[in-house]
């Protein structure tokens, strides 16, 4: 059938970010669309009760089959497994940390994109060439 194939290739991947609120209770997200945004402002997909937390401190995003974490710029980083990142492809049960907040991440499928260094090299900003010297 023609545009199955597209269609196919362009399916959400189930996903799942578990972390504890300050409380103590244990809250499961489902990540049903995305990008899914992560922070301590109102408007945040997931809104994190963390004065560590930026108000929008990074986003979970799919780039083709792979679950990307992007930092929004924040002052005290995204943290994954322990490493500071920008971005990165998430792979299942990483632990990401943002300000005193651990969240797991769980992947129902494994991940079928392109290389991890593809990738990034496609999500990474453009880099701007600065303009050679003008001689009289």
């Amino acid at each position: 059938m023609p545009g199955l194939e597209a269609a196919a290739r362009f399916r959400i991947v189930m996903a799942l970010l578990f972390f504890e609120k300050a409380s103590g209770e244990r809250i499961e997200v489902n990540v049903e669309s995305e990008p899914l945004s992560i922070g301590r402002g109102p408007t945040a997909d997931v809104s994190l009760d963390d004065m560590e937390v930026s108000r929008h401190h990074c986003a979970l995003l799919l780039w083709e089959d792979d679950w990307v974490m992007k930092d929004g710029g924040s002052i005290n980083g995204t943290w994954v497994n322990q490493k500071r990142v920008q971005i990165v492809i998430l792979k299942d049960g990483d632990i990401i940390r943002i300000g005193k907040t651990e969240l797991e991440f769980r992947a129902e499928e494994r991940q079928k994109g392109k290389s991890l260094s593809a990738t990034l090299q496609l999500l990474a900003p453009p880099t701007v060439p600065t303009a050679a010297p003008v001689k009289d």
